[in-house]
């Protein structure tokens, strides 16, 4: 049960620090060349995801790990978590989470 708390509170961890990233270089980037002419909710999503699978990736080869399918898969569906988190905050999110949990 411990680790299962460690794991979820490192997966928030993660996906706060993510969101962070994903916020600074949107800022930074939605008023450079063609960033500008499309909407700022799709940028976020697919800095988030980029940045998600090059995590994953880069995590991988840290730890000389095999790459298997299904890690970019769910750093693909992370991605959208935290593209989720980047453009409405953590209000909506634990909203959602509390919903579910009823």
């Amino acid at each position: 049960m411990e680790n299962i708390l460690n794991n979820t509170a490192l997966l928030f961890t993660i996906i706060g620090g993510l969101a962070f990233l994903v916020t600074i270089i949107t800022e930074f980037t939605k008023k450079i060349g063609f960033l500008d002419k499309i909407p700022t909710d799709l940028q976020v999503l697919s800095v988030s995801i980029l940045l998600s699978v090059l995590g994953i990736v880069v995590y991988i080869q840290y730890n000389n790990a095999k790459m298997i399918w299904y890690y970019i898969v769910g750093a693909i569906i992370l991605g959208f978590v935290v593209g989720y988190v980047a453009m409405y905050g953590w209000e909506k999110f634990t909203e959602i989470l509390n919903r579910f949990k009823k």
